[in-house]
């Protein structure tokens, strides 16, 4: 469910999984290595600290955790952190007071989406001490309205289409005959005549069919068509929201210059969106850990990437933060935030 795109570890033994689990949860709460005295401490393991400590080693053995420094507690590795979140993570909901904090505000805020993304992106920011990245909802155009050819010089034109939503797209390109603008102004009202007002889905259709009887009448429309499939899938800029610079920064681990500089610059500059993968699943969140990122400079941080959708509109949220971040509580959080977004969007914003 919220696994990345990668082999899952061989299943540990019971005793394994317990101690794996709860170690993990204690080290993301205190960031201190956990030692087999800390496991007796919890008073949820009945045996002793002889017992705990052969199943920690078993577990370093296995990659799934490591210890920092000699006769010092172990840490999870990133295998340690997939084995937890695939198998023994159990995702939590918000406490009563938090949700309440949240729900309070949205019905003033459902009069200005613009506040709503805001205040969802601190909120989450706020809570799950992290940086989060929050898209605008994306409106899905249905249908196009008309189309527009301009020259741009003897060989070469601007295909404009404008459709629903007041979305504009355009494509420039080469044509392989030459130009005139009878056969230009001939070609848009033909276009126009084929799929003004019609929905983009048949469009679609008419175009991957390749065959349309009134393309004999000018030689440059179907030149036109083979980009008219490009125009349509082509993707606007989204708008993200950005919130938690600073929750960054009290992680000891998230301190390295150099990586720290990196990210920073793509947050400032509006790249760091581009860095991010796309969530795997609709309406589930997506979780990549250190290297699952692919990028050096999130080596010591996990991502939490969760899609939102409306009708005719979607959007993102994205949960970035040091690898030992509390990932039941976070998951539970965006899921909750997500259904709440997802209810007030298709109830005020997609009619």
């Amino acid at each position: 469910m919220y696994r990345a795109n990668i082999q899952s570890p061989q299943e540990l033994k019971d005793r394994e999984e317990n101690v794996l689990k709860w170690l993990v949860r204690d080290y993301a709460i205190s960031g201190n290595p956990v030692g087999s005295s800390r496991l007796v401490a919890m008073d949820y393991f009945k045996v002793g600290s002889a017992s705990l400590r052969h199943v920690l080693s078993d577990l370093e053995m296995g990659g799934y955790l490591l210890q920092p420094h000699t006769s010092a507690g172990r840490i999870p590795t990133e295998k340690g952190y997939r084995y937890f979140v695939d198998r023994l993570m159990e995702s939590e909901l918000p406490k009563e007071d938090v949700r309440r904090d949240y729900e309070s505000g949205l019905d003033e805020l459902s009069r200005d989406l613009d506040r709503l993304i805001k205040n969802t992106t601190q909120f989450l920011g706020d809570m799950s001490h992290a940086l989060v990245l929050m898209s605008r909802p994306q409106e899905h155009a249905t249908r196009i309205r008309s189309i527009a050819l301009h020259e741009l010089d003897k060989d070469s034109i601007l295909l404009i289409v404008q459709m629903s939503l007041d979305q504009i797209k355009t494509i420039a390109f080469e044509l392989e005959t030459n130009l005139s603008r009878t056969m230009l102004r001939d070609a848009e009202n033909i276009l126009n005549d084929l799929f003004a007002n019609r929905e983009i889905e048949d469009v679609q259709h008419v175009v991957k069919q390749g065959s349309v009887e009134v393309t004999r009448k000018n030689p440059i429309i179907d030149q036109i068509l083979k980009q008219f499939q490009a125009v349509l899938n082509s993707n606007s800029l989204t708008d993200y929201r950005t919130y938690g610079t600073h929750q960054l920064l009290q992680y000891p681990e998230m301190a390295q210059p150099g990586n720290l500089e990196f990210l920073l610059e793509a947050i400032d500059n509006g790249n760091l969106p581009n860095y991010l993968p796309k969530p795997l699943h609709s309406g589930k969140p997506s979780i990549f850990i250190g290297g699952e990122l692919g990028q050096a400079f999130f080596k010591d941080m996990s991502l939490i990437s969760i899609a939102y959708t409306g009708n005719k509109c979607n959007g993102e949220i994205h949960i970035l933060g040091p690898t030992r971040m509390e990932y039941e509580r976070i998951i539970g959080l965006a899921e909750f935030t997500v259904n709440k977004i997802e209810s007030l969007i298709n109830t005020k914003y997609s009619k």
